[in-house]
């Protein structure tokens, strides 16, 4: 069904608690195994159909934050969907506590169990925290949707600036980036707000639900099963000694390449001094070329593209009042993912064609996954698919850079390198911050820049406001999405896998991949590594393993 016919309806609040509260009392008196899994089958159902609807809206209001009618709808859910959330944690508990459970592992397997688990960490106590979080996730997007820029005699959105921040021009690009930067100080005292908010609010949910502090909690939320935070402490060590090191030489070479002695953060995105690769056409050239080439790349990716085409599933161009970033996301009723960005004219845009369809390609091949817990993996496995896309589509770059491919190639390698120490900054500083509840704004930003120059000494920003330790303000996961971040690194590690195997064998590492796709999420993270055939960054050597063949592979491309 074309995204503009689905039929959207708000739901009637009084039938879904008496379905959740109904379901509820039949799963504790069901006299069999039988009787259970027919009605967690129906409940399967049931949860596709709601979850469509709350996503039907999200995509909507995204597209247009001035559309009122889904704004009302937003408001519906942000109040609402921490009620569902603790409905559906009394169905969780009585499928966890079934007398049935060996029969229900046979059916629907073990690792379901693990994700309730993970969901009976909520009550009702913590509808009203939830409630005021959403709200407060909904305000910050609202800043960054309705962004207005100023900069030589026109006025841009925040998503409407990277094709400024990368012109070849030294002065222009520093003017942008400046001009941006004003933006976001303008707003400090906002930003600093609903963030301080944001983090009581949650820290006073943890104590309500009887966590010591928020990281736990939103570990539990995340369904991290196989790893803890001391886990990831450790990893981003492993980062520290073997990509930090690794980015600084990259930063050098680019200083080298653009004639610069003073290399400062605002020529970070320029990659060459007579520009960077930005794609030949615009959307529709880009979406014409994409078709051909998942065509090309395999039946299954070919029928995949071909019905995102066919049914409208994409909303790519950066437009006012739009909301910033990109996002897949998935109307499971009617088995359609959907794409959601932001297009610019800059190479960023086929980073979106192929990251963001390297998520839609996963889910459209896991809808025939029964529970709609699989049809999707948690953050940190979901993000291998679209970064290995990324790397899996590198032979058809020519059509849409034609002779500049390999300065695509360059650019998308050496900035899923140069990513992760900025990426584990991002997570190192949320640890902090939910660890230390009562730190105040300044004393966050002075740690947000202490950590960042750690992870990357040689950053020089040349801007006072970004020096106090403000740049995480544009960075809307630390808003909206606690500690989903470290997943990007995670993932682009195991991509970077994928792309050194493919450039030996394509015909079997595009096999992995799919079969990974198909997996879905229907196991753990870790497990889902195994079945795609790749190396834990966590548990292993892999990092220290892949770096010096990247860093061969980055300087072998002929730019």
């Amino acid at each position: 069904m074309k995204f503009n016919d689905i039929p959207y309806q708000r739901p009637n609040m009084k039938e879904v608690k008496k379905y959740f509260e109904d379901l509820t009392k039949n799963l504790e008196v069901a006299n069999s195994a039988v009787e259970q899994i027919k009605l967690i089958e129906e409940f399967a159902n049931f949860k596709k159909d709601l979850n469509t609807t709350r996503e039907l809206a999200n995509a909507r209001h995204s597209i247009d934050t001035s559309d009122k009618f889904y704004e009302a709808e937003m408001d519906f859910f942000d109040e609402n969907d921490p009620i569902i959330a603790t409905l559906n944690t009394e169905v969780s508990r009585a499928i966890f506590n079934s007398k049935f459970r060996t029969e229900l592992e046979e059916r629907f397997g073990k690792h379901y169990f693990k994700l309730l688990e993970c969901k009976l960490v909520l009550n009702e106590k913590a509808i009203p925290f939830m409630q005021k979080e959403n709200a407060l996730s909904t305000k910050y997007d609202k800043i960054i949707a309705n962004s207005k820029i100023k900069f030589r005699g026109k006025e841009y959105t925040v998503s409407q600036m990277p094709p400024l921040l990368q012109n070849p021009d030294r002065e222009f690009r520093k003017e942008a980036y400046q001009a941006r930067a004003k933006f976001f100080e303008e707003h400090q005292e906002e930003f600093d707000s609903i963030y301080d908010e944001m983090v009581k609010v949650r820290t006073e949910m943890a104590k309500a639900l009887g966590y010591e502090n928020y990281v736990e909690l939103q570990y539990k939320l995340l369904n991290r099963t196989d790893y803890n935070h001391n886990d990831v402490a450790r990893y981003r060590e492993k980062v520290l000694k073997t990509l930090t090191p690794l980015a600084i030489k990259i930063k050098k070479l680019q200083a080298e390449r653009l004639g610069i002695k003073d290399f400062k953060y605002y020529d970070e995105a320029c990659d060459f001094k007579d520009g960077n690769s930005n794609p030949n056409g615009d959307v529709d050239f880009i979406v014409k070329n994409a078709q051909k080439m998942y065509r090309e790349l395999s039946p299954e990716t070919g029928k995949f593209f071909d019905f995102m085409v066919e049914n409208e599933l994409m909303d790519l161009v950066a437009k006012p009042k739009k909301r910033v970033g990109g996002f897949c996301t998935s109307f499971d009723k009617y088995k359609e993912p959907f794409i959601f960005s932001n297009f610019n004219g800059t190479k960023g845009d086929i980073d979106v064609i192929t990251h963001e369809a390297g998520h839609a390609f996963q889910c459209y091949m896991s809808q025939y996954q029964l529970l709609p817990d699989y049809i999707w993996p948690t953050y940190d496995a979901a993000e291998i698919h679209s970064m290995s896309m990324e790397f899996l589509t590198w032979p058809w770059m020519e059509l849409f850079f034609g002779e500049n491919a390999n300065k695509y190639r360059y650019s998308a390698l050496k900035g899923a390198l140069t990513f992760i120490p900025y990426g584990v900054t991002i997570d190192h500083f949320q640890h902090y911050v939910y660890e230390n509840p009562d730190a105040t704004p300044e004393e966050r930003r002075k740690k947000y820049h202490e950590l960042e120059l750690m992870y990357k000494p040689d950053l020089d920003y040349d801007n006072d406001f970004y020096n106090s330790g403000a740049f995480w303000f544009a960075q809307g996961h630390v808003f909206w999405a606690p500690f989903y971040y470290i997943d990007y690194t995670l993932a682009q590690v195991c991509a970077f896998q994928y792309l050194l195997k493919y450039l030996e064998n394509k015909e079997e590492t595009l096999k992995e991949y799919i079969t990974l796709c198909k997996a879905g999420g229907s196991e753990s993270f870790f497990k889902l590594l195994d079945i795609g055939n790749l190396k834990n960054p966590m548990t292993t050597d892999i990092l220290e393993e892949i770096v010096p063949k990247l860093e061969n592979l980055l300087n072998s491309i002929e730019i």
